[in-house]
């Protein structure tokens, strides 16, 4: 029976490595941090389960809190955040199409939009999980 996505990735299936596969690795000459290649990770296996009509399998963990303390994420801004992730998609595959189809066979707009709102809550929070997890401390980012 499948099993549910979550953005630590502890229980998906689909992907047999650990974490310690996010490493600095160089593909067609671009350096790919380990922050882009969870995210990029991440971004890819909520589409895939949004286009296998399987998007009820992307949960969020019931017992998510955000780091520092910050609140939890609005209605608002979760729609912001799909909204900026269509029109990003939007602008890429309409500024470089043919990149896109060569490289990824891309020829579509993913419309995260279309998710249920629970979907949506979960890929996000996803998301925010991933960029907490690389933030550099205010502290750090100031002395650097």
């Amino acid at each position: 029976m499948p099993r549910s996505a979550s953005a630590d990735r502890g229980n998906r299936q689909a992907i047999t490595t650990v974490m310690d596969e996010y490493t600095t690795r160089v593909e067609e000459g671009v350096t790919l941090s380990p922050y882009t290649l969870e995210f990029t990770d991440w971004i890819q296996h909520c589409y895939e389960l949004l286009d296998a009509g399987e998007e009820d399998r992307i949960f969020s963990d019931p017992f998510y809190e955000r780091t520092d303390g910050r609140p939890p994420l609005t209605d608002e801004e979760i729609d912001a955040v799909i909204n900026a992730l269509d029109q990003e998609y939007a602008y890429e595959l309409g500024t470089y199409p043919g990149y896109h189809r060569n490289r990824s066979g891309a020829n579509a707009l993913p419309e995260f939009n279309r998710m249920s709102p629970r979907a949506r809550r979960a890929m996000v929070e996803g998301i925010d999980r991933i960029v907490s997890k690389y933030r550099v401390p205010a502290e750090q980012s100031v002395a650097a």
